[in-house]
């Protein structure tokens, strides 16, 4: 029977900000950068909290994201493990996780996200034990668990296959997502010049303020 309760916890992995996006350098600087990942992070956010009423937990406490976390009432709860599946399997053993009994993982760097997909994620995690939704690349674009340690997370290269191969061998109900908004990150400067129009507007204001860098005339 569904909970009429039921309220995962957000869980949305970042690295510091000097750590974060550094693939980027090679076109950015790191002022640009810096600010391109808080774009992101607050776009993220902002959708995640538009299709999302309860607890959202930010794997860093940088005090560059503390503005960025106050907005939508998120809260940092970082450990010191340096790998991204570590810092994930730390939140998710967190009381705060184990007491809502579920969880859905949602990367930083998906400004396109809308709360509409944010919605339809969490009431799919209602009524089975795994969610994924897959990137472009093969990756993970989301991923629910209900309850939280249903699977041992894999993100990383073809992370939704490893994510659902992970539920059959368990056992576990796996539903794969259609969730158009959060399919592409951005882990280039051609993923950002990509439809620029469905970003959100942080990162579409990043856009647009450093047009010389990112369309270069010639």
């Amino acid at each position: 029977m569904p909970d009429d309760h039921f309220a995962p916890v957000v869980i949305v992995p970042i690295k510091p900000l000097a750590e974060a996006k550094t693939r980027l350098r090679d076109m950015l600087d790191d002022e640009a950068r810096r600010a391109l990942v808080l774009a992101m992070l607050i776009d993220t956010l902002a959708a995640i909290r538009a299709g999302h009423a309860g607890a959202i937990l930010v794997t860093s406490e940088d005090p560059a994201y503390a503005a960025a976390l106050a907005g939508v009432a998120a809260v940092p709860l970082p450990d010191d493990t340096r790998g991204y599946n570590e810092a994930v399997g730390f939140v998710l053993a967190s009381s705060a996780v184990r007491r809502a009994g579920a969880a859905l993982i949602v990367p930083a760097d998906v400004p396109r996200a809308t709360g509409a997909d944010i919605r339809h994620a969490i009431a799919a995690l209602r009524e089975t034990e795994v969610v994924v939704a897959r990137a472009f690349d093969g990756g993970t674009a989301l991923l629910g668990l209900h309850p939280p340690d249903a699977i041992a997370t894999a993100f990383g290269p073809q992370s939704a296959n490893a994510h659902l191969g992970a539920a059959r061998a368990a056992g576990r109900q796996a539903m794969l997502l259609d969730l158009p908004s959060l399919v592409g990150d951005i882990d280039s400067i051609e993923d950002l010049r990509d439809a620029p129009e469905t970003l959100g507007p942080a990162t579409r204001a990043f856009l647009d303020a450093h047009a010389d860098t990112l369309h270069p005339h010639g």
